[in-house]
């Protein structure tokens, strides 16, 4: 089942993506998301999963990012990233759930596109990625695939 649930999401995504999406230089770049939370996300005390609540922020650079914990960025991830902080999205999901996020511009300053999973148990989880990103002439779709206390973050240009 998870090997079918992978090859569709593939698929997904390559069908997504094609050479004739390239925009002009100068033109800002624009970015899709697809969130897909598996039917065991955010596992709770008792092994059953719940919903997850994620952060997807842009960032003039990733190392406040990488180098912030759990609750700094829980509590106030604006303050924590500090002069890195461009923008971000808040969204929810809830076990077995999947959600498309149509095309945005990303702002001019943004170099890096970052997601933080608010896992219910952040020690044992691997919540946070980045990715690099281009700020003019790319048009990306980002896969944002959260299974049991991880999460996966790729890019397809």
């Amino acid at each position: 089942m998870k090997r079918l649930l992978g090859c569709f999401l593939l698929l997904t995504l390559f069908g997504c993506s094609s050479s004739d999406e390239a925009l002009p230089k100068d033109q800002a770049t624009t970015v899709t998301f697809s969130l897909v939370a598996t039917q065991k996300v955010n596992p709770n005390i008792s092994g059953d999963a719940t919903p997850i609540e994620v952060q997807v922020f842009e960032l003039e650079d990733d190392s406040m990012f990488l180098a912030s914990g759990f609750d700094q960025l829980a509590g106030d991830a604006e303050a924590a990233l500090k002069s890195n902080y461009i923008d971000h999205r808040d969204f929810s999901l809830i076990p077995g759930q999947f959600k498309f996020i149509d095309h945005f511009e990303i702002d001019e300053s943004t170099r890096y596109i970052s997601v933080m999973a608010r896992f219910s148990d952040p020690d044992v989880s691997d919540w946070k990625k980045v990715v690099k990103v281009l700020p003019v002439g790319r048009v990306y779709h980002l896969l944002m695939y959260f299974d049991g206390t991880e999460v996966v973050l790729d890019k397809v240009e």
